[in-house]
């Protein structure tokens, strides 16, 4: 039972792919350091966006896809809003869903269908009105409007002073339901806190407490949601790419070229490089340890420096991703197309993968290897390629001649 729906949820997400790629090919793409939509302006399509801060104070009708900073949204969005982000405050009107990544989150706002998110800090404030479910995984949640649907969370704490028409799932450190609240169903949780329900709090279900799995380890509400690993995936890398394209569009670019013209070179490098970074931690902590037998001072330093080349494999394991998903969506959209969107096409697809991949025993962490060694490889091929001339952007298509008609002789 359990694996026919996971299944089911599976081939969600592959319709989900196309059809976030299938309605980019007519989007309205912006990107800069900032970007406005401004009070009275409508986009007609849907708005695709990569900027350091983006307002939207306008109308788009369609959905939006953000990756920035700081992102807020004053206006009305007549579709979805998917957006990875530091910051995000939804204060308008969101016809369809709202699904972000981001450090911050705070919606006042109304939101047409399901609210999902990952975060550090999501704030469902007093004046917004969700009408179907809030879902995802994030380290605190403040619900304190109304909520159609269900309340379905992984989270550190969750405090809950609006109301939830549904019921509430939760695996959670600490759980409080203040004495505002009203849930309309069962309240289950999975902490080994028992939950803090204030006098005055309505609930119309029962509340159970389920205690955390042997070990203390709480199972995640992510394996068990294959829709809300993928978007959570694909924001993610859309934040990682877009970001990196507003930034360093030759690093992101001729990244990607390496890897579709030199796929092997990639590939060997990207195992060697692998594998030497290992290697060179290894030496680095054994010296350190010596070091620090001998001289104590001398030995602490070069442990740092090993904490520092973690780091550094660290970001790259993260940043691995981007040309990949670059390669991928210049292969599926091939000709003279934007950037942001080949981008969006490759992420897509390979969140797909990279999600689907994950519920075959084996298979996941393969998958994990390849993505990190080939671009890995792909970085190392474009830095060799560059050591003396830097990559030369694409330029743009031009616009095709017009020849001015020639009046017939009299």
């Amino acid at each position: 039972m359990f694996r026919r729906s996971r299944a089911r949820a599976t081939l969600l997400a592959v319709f989900a792919t196309f059809a976030l790629i299938t309605p980019a090919l007519a989007g309205d793409f912006r990107s800069d350091r900032s970007i406005t939509v401004g009070e009275g302006e409508t986009i007609d399509g849907d708005l695709y966006v990569a900027a350091g801060q983006i307002v939207i104070d306008g109308t788009v009708d369609g959905d939006a896809t953000i990756a920035g900073g700081t992102v807020t949204v004053n206006g009305t969005v007549n579709g979805s809003l998917n957006v990875g982000a530091g910051t995000v405050e939804v204060q308008g009107e969101v016809t369809g869903a709202v699904r972000v990544s981001a450090g911050t989150v705070q919606i006042d706002g109304s939101v047409g269908r399901d609210v999902v998110a990952f975060g550090g800090t999501v704030t469902i404030g007093s004046s917004a009105e969700v009408a179907g479910d809030v879902a995802g995984g994030v380290g605190t949640l403040v619900m304190d409007g109304t909520v159609a649907g269900d309340l379905l969370a992984g989270a550190g704490t969750i405090t809950v002073g609006g109301t939830v028409d549904g019921k509430i799932e939760a695996t959670v450190g600490r759980l409080t339901i203040a004495s505002s609240a009203v849930v309309g169903g069962d309240v289950t949780y999975t902490s080994s806190n028992e939950a803090v329900i204030e006098d005055g709090s309505q609930i119309g279900g029962e509340v159970t407490q389920e205690e955390p799995a042997a070990g203390g380890t709480q199972p995640s509400v992510i394996p068990d949601n294959p829709i809300v690993a993928y978007l959570g995936v694909l924001l993610g890398m859309l934040l990682l790419g877009w970001g990196l394209l507003l930034v360093r569009p030759r690093l992101t670019l001729g990244s990607a070229d390496a890897l579709r013209t030199a796929p092997l070179p990639s590939l060997g490098l990207g195992l060697a490089a692998l594998i030497g970074q290992f290697v060179l931690i290894a030496f680095l902590a054994l010296v350190g340890v010596l070091l620090a037998i001998i001289a104590g001072p001398l030995g602490g330093a070069v442990v740092a420096v090993c904490v520092v080349i973690l780091l550094l494999i660290i970001l790259a394991i993260i940043f691995s991703v981007v040309p990949i998903a670059m390669t991928i969506g210049r292969l599926v959209l091939p000709g003279d197309r934007s950037p942001y969107l080949e981008y969006l096409a490759g992420a897509a697809i390979l969140a797909l993968v990279v999600v689907a991949s994950g519920y075959v025993p084996a298979l996941g962490g393969l998958v994990f290897l390849i993505v990190w060694i080939l671009g890995l490889g792909a970085f190392i091929v474009y830095l060799w390629r560059t050591r003396e001339r830097p990559y030369v952007l694409p330029e743009p298509p031009e616009p095709p001649a017009t020849t001015a008609a020639v009046a017939p002789p009299a």
